[in-house]
Order: structure tokens, then C-alpha cells, then sequence
């Protein structure tokens, strides 16, 4: 599977000077993106793109290139695919469609396309994809023009049927300043399939997580296993679930719908967290990270008491109680109140006290406590903090290091958000120190996800 993450040579399949030409669109992408490795444009016709000669001779072709993306009508792929076999390429990315989502019976393109790969002993992702993002090496095979300047390298890995969920997620994880490692369109999955790139990614060093957007899973058994073996994190956003999805998903990958509730029942035996969504999956990405939440009982607090009140719903809302806290630490809270007017409870109306450091000790005090499990906490942000947080803090990189460092010492999460303007919260989700949440609703969201999967993994792994 490495070569088709780490190649040191790439042949582009398809590649001509037509404007309209997406195959080109592979090379530009990879040169955008800093991949280093020789970059062989192939077609029809002489000419130059991007300081590159287009061979039109394959035979000309050096022996065992790494990796070869073809992007040719179906009728020709076959044959391209033999072509790369007689010169020793034995990892290729089929981008081109017209197979079992076009036609599902007697597809005799596909059967021919199987056969050669099988008597050349190639591996290949697709058909009817855009292949795989490395930011690791700079490899980006996708045949759409996107921004790759703008991606952010992290931890999370994505294998996605859907070459635009894998687009846009790549997008997504680095607007989120999560960032990505790899980011796999796996297509119709003809060869390689998401128990192939799972296997892979869990011994991956750059990999942290692992994601899914499927629409169809071929294999519950063996996926199952390879779950509860997994020593990291794989979090699944499963599509196709009902008879409107199907019909799309049909056309789209080919892709059959699994019965949802069958789905549902071995994702949790297998300790696998279900998402509904790309910006939820951004969410569970971001728990993640934080120590695990070993139970329901939760202390919420915020600088405003309209937002503590939403915490409270949003805590009974996704199964979380919210446990009343000791009169003692209570009264010794309200000692620093500045009027005097606002009671103290869980959840906790912070707007009364203005002292960042009561504020932190207080943080401490509560998730310090046995009976509780986790924390989130809704705080004000940006220049009118200046005076309450001090001097002392002068960046949101070093304002997010004190809440991650409560957390990791306590080993207790703490689901962070805060109320400010736009441009200040980009400012903190950009200084990427500790996972920072949209609003407070969403951090408990954060934190239910992260209860789900810690109860799961421990249930499966006992």
C-alpha cells in the first residue's frame, strides 16, 4: 500500500494540451503541492505541460514506475493498465468511470480491467475516483483543480468512496486547522477496498485516526475485526441508508445499501463511533484528542448565564448529568462574586466573578472531584478579557496551553468554546494547542462523542 502514498515516480495516464483536460489537472496539483518525485505525463499527442515532455510511446516509459494515475475512457483502460504491466508498474489509481455504477450487469470493460490487473499482479484503487492526498509527500492525484496551498498537514486519515467527500474533506480538516495526513478516494472499490487502506493506515506513523465515509461495507466481518484490533481511533460516517440514498449511491459508486441497523448493532460491537455528517466528524475529530470520558457526570460552566442555561440543556439533551457540587467549594466560589447576586450551581454562572485565576482554580476544584468526569466550560474571549486573564498570557496558543494542561493532569476532558467575535476564534482554533469548539451546544456534542467511543473501546477491548 506505500506506493500509493509514497511514490518516487508518477506516470499520468490521459495527460493532453486540450484546455479541458482534467489528467493534467493530476500533475498541477502534485507540483502545487511540493510532491518531489519525476512526474511522467502520457497521451496521444507531443507537446509540453508544466516543463514536461507528454511520452506517447509507452515503451518509452522507464522501468517500475511506483505509481501510475489513468484517467482514459473505459474502453481504453484495459489496455493502459496491461501497458503498465509490461513496464513493471504494479500500483495504478483508475480515476476513470463507465463501469458497474454506469452499467451494473455484463460489464465487460470491468471484467477485462480485473483480469489484466490480476495477470500483472497490480493493485489498484477504483475505478470512478480521484485516488489519494499525501501531505506527508505531497502526492494529490485528484483530476478537479483545488487549493492545495491551503491544506494543513495533521493526524487524521480519511478513506472516502466519494472523490468529493474526499475533496472537500480535505478542505474541511485544514479550515478546522486539524489537518489531514492522508485522504483516500477509494471509487467502486474494484481492488482495494477501505479493510485494505484500514490495515495500512493502522500501522501508519502519521496516522492518529483513522475516518470512513462509506457507502456500502463489503466485509463486516473482517471489518469488525480489524476494528477491535486497532489501536487507534476509527470513526465511521456510513451514507446510503435508505431507499431515496440507494438509488444515487447506485450511479454514484455502485455502492449497495447495508441495512442500517445491522450496521449499527456490529459498529458497536466493534467500539467504531458513527457520524452523521463531515462537520460532525470534524467535532468527533477534535474530542479525540482529548483524555478519555470515563462517564455521564459533567460540570458546566460559562462567563454568561444565558449560555450556562444551554449548557444545561445541551447536557440532558445528549444523556449527561449534571451533579451538584459541594456546598463547600460553592461557598468558597461565591466568596469572589462581585455583587453578590448570582447563585452558584451546576451548571455554573461564571459572570459574576471576574478573576481568570479564581476561574482556573475553580476549573481545577470541579474536575478534581470523584464524582465528576468531564468539564466544558464557555469563557468570553478577545481584547476586553486582556485585563481579567493578565498580562501574562499573551497569545491564544499560551491561553489554551493552561486549559490542556488542567486536562492532561486531572486526565479529564474539558470541552472548550468561547463566545467572541469571528476573527478571534479562528485566532484560537488556529493556534491548534488545545481542540477548541464552535459554541457550547457543540462542545457537549464534542464530549458525548468522546463518551461514546471511550465506553465502546473499553467495552470491546475488556
Amino acid at each position: 500500500m506505500k506506493q500509493f502514498f509514497y511514490p518516487s515516480t508518477l506516470a499520468v495516464f490521459g495527460v493532453s494540451l486540450n484546455p479541458r483536460n482534467l489528467a493534467k489537472t493530476i500533475i498541477r496539483n502534485c507540483l502545487e503541492m511540493g510532491f518531489e518525485g519525476k512526474i511522467y505525463p502520457v497521451g496521444n499527442k507531443p507537446g509540453t505541460i508544466y516543463g514536461k515532455k507528454i511520452i506517447t510511446d509507452t515503451a518509452k516509459l522507464p522501468e517500475g514506475i511506483d505509481l501510475a494515475v489513468i484517467l482514459v475512457p473505459s474502453h481504453l483502460v484495459a489496455q493502459t493498465v496491461e501497458a503498465c504491466g509490461f513496464k513493471g508498474i504494479r500500483h495504478v489509481i483508475v480515476s476513470s468511470a463507465g463501469y458497474r455504477e454506469y452499467k451494473e450487469t455484463d460489464n465487460q470493460e470491468e471484467k477485462d480491467l480485473i483480469n489484466v490487473a490480476k495477470h500483472h499482479r497490480i493493485r489498484f484503487i477504483g475505478p470512478n475516483c480521484v485516488g489519494t492526498i499525501n501531505t506527508g509527500s505531497g502526492l494529490c492525484t485528484p483530476f478537479n483543480p483545488i487549493n492545495t496551498r491551503n491544506f494543513i498537514k495533521g493526524s487524521i486519515s480519511l478513506v472516502a468512496q466519494s472523490g468529493g467527500i474526499a475533496n472537500q474533506a480535505a478542505h474541511y480538516f485544514s479550515d478546522e486547522y486539524i489537518g489531514f495526513s492522508k485522504i483516500i478516494s477509494t471509487g467502486n472499490k474494484l481492488d482495494v477496498d477501505e479493510l485494505d487502506l484500514i490495515e495500512y493506515l493502522i500501522e501508519d506513523e502519521d496516522t492518529k485516526q483513522i475516518h470512513l465515509y462509506l457507502e456500502s461495507i463489503d466485509n463486516g466481518k473482517e471489518f469488525i475485526r480489524l476494528a477491535k484490533r486497532s489501536p487507534k481511533p476509527i470513526i465511521l460516517f456510513k451514507s446510503n441508508v435508505g431507499p431515496t440514498a440507494s438509488k444515487v449511491a447506485k450511479s454514484h459508486t455502485a455502492a449497495l445499501a447495508n441495512n442500517d441497523r445491522v450496521i449499527e448493532g456490529a459498529m458497536k460491537q466493534a467500539g467504531v463511533p458513527r457520524v452523521r455528517s463531515l462537520h460532525e466528524m470534524v467535532i468527533c475529530a477534535k474530542a479525540l484528542r482529548l483524555p478519555p470520558l470515563k462517564g455521564n457526570r459533567l460540570v458546566a460552566i460559562s462567563l454568561s448565564g444565558g449560555f450556562s442555561v444551554i449548557l444545561g440543556d445541551a447536557c440532558e439533551s445528549y444523556g449527561f448529568v449534571c451533579p451538584e457540587l459541594p456546598s463547600k467549594l460553592i461557598q468558597e466560589i461565591e466568596r469572589y462574586r462581585r455583587g453578590g447576586v448570582i447563585r452558584m450551581s451546576n451548571p455554573m454562572d461564571f459572570g459574576d466573578i471576574h478573576s481568570f485565576d479564581i476561574l482556573l482554580k475553580s476549573v481545577k476544584q470541579c474536575l478534581s472531584l470523584d464524582n465528576i468526569d468531564g468539564l466544558s466550560l464557555s469563557f468570553m474571549y478577545g481584547p476586553e478579557m486582556a485585563k481579567m486573564i493578565g498580562s501574562e498570557i499573551s497569545s491564544p496558543k499560551e491561553l489554551l496551553e493552561l486549559f490542556r494542561s488542567i486536562s492532561n493532569e486531572l486526565d479529564k476532558p474539558i470541552g472548550l468554546s468561547f463566545f467572541t467575535e469571528k476573527r478571534h476564534l479562528e485566532q484560537l482554533k488556529a493556534a491548534n494547542s488545545f481542540p477548541v469548539f464552535d459554541n457550547p451546544m457543540e462542545s457537549i456534542q464534542a464530549l458525548s462523542l468522546l463518551r461514546d467511543y471511550t465506553t465502546r473501546h473499553k467495552s470491546q477491548s475488556v
